[in-house]
């Protein structure tokens, strides 16, 4: 039987032994020594010259005089002289002189710092902690800061894009509201009244940073999804068409890209755009403008050329349809042959494969000219991608299909180059059979603008601000592209501008070349109704046009035909 303790050797009292307190008297003094184990220093290699009855000290390496040769080990006073105590592994002890919580491990003591719990399995403050909530505090507030000075970040990871990385905010452990990436990588803010159904307040997508909002209504979903205007927005239209054209946004938004904001020159308007520079593409403002074609349109603009030369003005409409499609001439014009329109009907089915057109009447067909425009099919059945029929107007048509030579006006028919293209067929039959009776022409072309403001216009003098008048208004059917009409299919128009429309390099049509710097403002861009208009259809299909024409004098109003007036401010 053993005579000590396996732990930490206390001595057993032994049965029928003689002075049995002096065994039980050694065992209390090693346990003093050891238990709640506090020592007053670690560092000090020297005994203390008048110890004190329970003094204890962890041996530093290098130790002298009665602690020599015991490095790591306890020495204790005990009346008269020191117990050097061997510790065990995992014995604890308090560092009073370092204020250190010290843990031997491995044969040497170490500090119990961060190192020594940074792994550990949870960790409760004033609460318990589960291996699910392996961190849970309970506090009135929790405090996260700067170390010493900066910032600081409060990171959440998450393993995989449709993890979820997120705060959820909860009442009576329920959740309410949570924020984050829930399920994906867009940033997310949810709410749910009873922790189980959320709805989605707020969505940023990570790819653009756009924001939205699923449950918000800023405006009615009937009135679609454009941009919410500001009041400046509204007020920079000025009873008009146009956003912006008088410049009072004091920027050049909805002007083309080659026009610049200038407020330093303008016709006592917020500002105006600068274009300088030799003519290039067909310049449009930004914004698709509603329009209804069976009314009258007064178009307006305050022009400047700068000082030198004068140059060839052009500005108008560029139309679309009601996909927002740009609306060509080739999409209506149609060839006349001596005053006779082309337009007729099938008077037999033509197909896919097929080589000859057979027309009800092919008398004013192109039989003269080879150019490829006009050696094409238009077939008027075009519809909206809403399902509306357009007249005189179609997307369906291709040219370069035949040649003069190839259009029998006796026989009513025309020889294609080469079979009828599937793509060329109609796309209401599975066939592409276009059936007896589909109307359709000879195609033509013109200009795919429409000038009715100015139509090269030359103004009197440079340096000096005029205000130009104009009006468009009424379907054109002639095929003719008329100027003052807006061409059939026509539900939005852009503003168009060609300026400096003949400085080119090297001249045009006798202007002066004027180099790349030549300048002209434009200002006051406008496009409104003109309720008082008169309009009358012509024979030929298109539509005249009477403005009103005040007399002050007299205080009459009279209509006069639409023609430009352009008056020097």
């Amino acid at each position: 039987m053993s005579t000590v303790s396996p732990n930490l050797s206390l001595p057993y009292i032994q049965q029928n032994q003689a002075q049995k307190h002096v065994t039980h008297n050694e065992g209390m003094r090693l346990l003093d020594g050891v238990v709640q184990l506090s020592v007053l220093s670690r560092a000090q290699t020297a005994p203390p010259a008048n110890p004190v009855a329970g003094d204890r000290y962890i041996l530093p390496s290098g130790a002298t005089g009665a602690w020599a040769g015991f490095d790591d080990s306890l020495a204790h006073w005990e009346e008269n002289a020191w117990r050097i105590i061997p510790p065990n592994e995992g014995w604890v002890a308090w560092d009073q002189n370092g204020l250190a919580l010290l843990v031997f491990s491995q044969g040497q003591w170490t500090e119990a710092t961060a190192a020594d719990v940074e792994r550990l399995d949870k960790l409760g403050l004033n609460t318990s902690a589960d291996l699910t909530n392996r961190l849970a505090v309970s506090s009135d507030a929790t405090l996260l800061t700067h170390d010493t000075t900066g910032g600081h970040q409060l990171k959440i990871n998450k393993d995989q894009p449709g993890d979820t990385g997120s705060l959820l905010f909860q009442t009576g452990w329920s959740g309410r509201a949570e924020m984050g990436l829930a399920g994906s990588d867009n940033f997310e803010i949810k709410v749910s009244p009873d922790g189980s159904n959320f709805h989605q307040a707020l969505t940023v997508d990570r790819a653009t940073g756009a924001v939205t909002l699923p449950n918000t209504t800023l405006s009615q979903a009937e009135f679609g999804t454009s941009p919410i205007v500001t009041v400046d927005y509204t007020n920079s239209k000025t009873g008009n068409l146009v956003s912006n054209g008088n410049g009072a946004l004091g920027n050049s938004y909805n002007m083309p890209s080659a026009l610049s904001y200038d407020a330093s020159d303008t016709p006592g308007l917020p500002g105006s755009f600068l274009f300088t520079g030799y003519h290039g593409l067909d310049l449009t403002t930004s914004e698709f403008i509603a329009v209804d074609a069976q009314k009258t349109y007064r178009l307006e603009s305050y022009i400047k050329q700068a000082t030198g030369d004068r140059h060839a003005q052009v500005m108008g409409i560029m139309a679309f349809d009601a996909d927002f499609q740009q609306i060509t001439s080739t999409c209506h014009m149609r060839y006349a042959s001596g005053g006779v329109d082309s337009l007729t009907t099938l008077s037999a089915p033509l197909a896919p494969g097929d080589t000859t057109v057979s027309v009800t009447n092919a008398s004013g067909w192109n039989d003269a000219d080879s150019s490829s425009d006009k050696c094409g099919l238009i077939f008027f059945t075009y519809r909206t991608q809403g399902g509306n029929a357009q007249d005189f107007y179609s997307r369906h048509f291709r040219t370069g299909l035949f040649s003069p030579a190839q259009v029998d006006r006796t026989n009513h028919s025309i020889t294609l180059l080469a079979p009828l293209a599937q793509s060329d067929g109609n796309p209401d039959d599975p066939s592409g059979i276009w059936p007896a009776g589909t109307p359709l022409a000879n195609t033509d072309s013109g200009w795919n603008l429409k000038p009715a403001l100015l139509d090269q216009t030359v103004l009197p003098t440079a340096g000096d601000w005029y205000h130009a008048c104009n009006h468009i208004g009424g379907v054109d059917t002639s095929g003719r592209n008329e100027v003052k009409n807006f061409p059939p299919g026509t539900a939005f128009v852009k503003i168009l501008m060609l300026p400096n429309f003949s400085n080119r390099p090297g001249g045009y049509s006798g202007f002066a070349d004027s180099g790349a710097a030549h300048g002209l403002h434009l200002s006051g861009i406008s496009m409104a109704p003109e309720p008082y208009a008169a309009m009358q259809a012509t024979a030929s299909g298109g539509v005249d046009i009477k403005v009103p024409d005040p007399d002050f004098t007299t205080g009459s109003l009279s209509l006069i035909t639409s023609s430009l007036r352009l008056k020097a401010v």
